[in-house]
């Protein structure tokens, strides 16, 4: 190929024509003196729209090495641009809709999931935070129920609650349930 047909390719032709020759045995410098082109001049055109030739692979390839991700399964690496999308199996589309849609459910699930497997403590006193881990039972409609409980107890828990982010209903419930798994 003469200078000026290289010279005349969009570079993504530039870059298969040169894989083709590397592939077919040529080095870069005896590609390049064939072409009539200086060293330096191809390696600033090729550095400068995000190429690299790799030693092991003996081609030219996009330098992304962030959004580079290995596949170890079959050996294969798929690189990620801006102007290019991962090919992906419809199961994974369909497992990452199904996130998307999911997303504030599993936000939820992560928070209650770290605050029960931690030992937070409020910054602000040695006392430990609350944990409510009760079972959604809002579709029930759940029961109002009458207790009668000791006055100055009952003040406490008044003052109690109106501290707390929780109901009165979870606060409660979550209390009876922690007494019962205590003295079973």
């Amino acid at each position: 190929m003469t200078k000026e047909k290289f010279q005349n390719l969009n570079f993504k032709d530039k870059i298969n024509y040169l894989n083709t020759k590397l592939r077919e045995g040529k080095t870069v410098t005896k590609i390049r003196q064939n072409i009539g082109i200086g060293e330096k001049t191809l390696q600033r055109e090729i550095k400068a729209n995000g190429y690299k030739y790799d030693n092991k692979l003996k081609q030219y390839v996009p330098n992304i090495q962030a959004n580079t991700i290995s596949n170890t399964s079959d050996n294969k690496i798929v690189v990620l641009d801006k102007n290019t999308s991962p090919i992906l199996k419809e199961s994974q589309k369909i497992a990452i809709n199904f996130l998307e849609q999911n997303l504030e459910v599993f936000e939820m699930l992560v928070e209650k999931f770290k605050a029960n497997t931690t030992s937070n403590t409020n910054s602000n006193t040695d006392k430990k935070q609350i944990i409510i881990d009760l079972i959604d039972d809002k579709h029930l409609n759940p029961k109002a129920k009458a207790f009668r409980v000791n006055m100055f107890v009952y003040k406490k828990w008044q003052e109690f609650c109106e501290k707390q982010r929780y109901s009165k209903q979870d606060l409660l419930s979550m209390a009876m349930k922690e007494y019962m798994e205590k003295y079973k």
